[in-house]
């Protein structure tokens, strides 16, 4: 009994709902179910065969399928983008950090050229002892004669 009236309720389905048309009343430029004084009533009903219905059901769910997939493609890409957003600000940060300890390590060499003391290259330069002896001044014996 269940299987022959799950196959008699989807035949009648569409007769239910041809049924249900309500006549609709055109009222100037607006449509109301409500009769109108100067309305026509207008026949609202489905004109399509079966075919076309069945049609048009299959391409608006082509249409959503198609809609729900690009929806997906564009929020990974948008995600994607974010995350190379935040990476270059990330590279960013890093940059400024590295200039500002440069800029500081500038800064503090600068200070010690202020003092009068002899500034050393950035570079390592090899030496022996007697070039070492030589750059010092050298102090004048104490208790010598001026």
């Amino acid at each position: 009994m269940k299987t022959l009236s799950s196959l008699i309720a989807p035949l009648l389905l569409p007769l239910a709902v041809a049924a249900s048309a309500q006549t609709v009343y055109r009222c100037g430029n607006s449509y109301s179910q409500q009769p109108c004084p100067g309305g026509n009533a207008i026949d609202a009903s489905d004109r399509r065969t079966p075919a076309q219905r069945k049609a048009a059901e299959d391409g608006a769910k082509h249409e959503r399928r198609t809609a729900d997939t690009l929806e997906k493609q564009r929020v990974k890409e948008e995600e994607s983008v974010a995350r190379a957003a935040q990476q270059v600000e990330k590279a960013e940060q890093a940059a400024a950090a590295k200039r500002a300890a440069q800029k500081a390590a500038e800064e503090k060499e600068k200070k010690v050229t202020r003092t009068g003391r002899r500034q050393e290259p950035r570079y390592f330069t090899a030496r022996d002892a007697a070039e070492r002896k030589s750059h010092k001044k050298e102090a004048p014996p104490t208790g010598a004669a001026r």
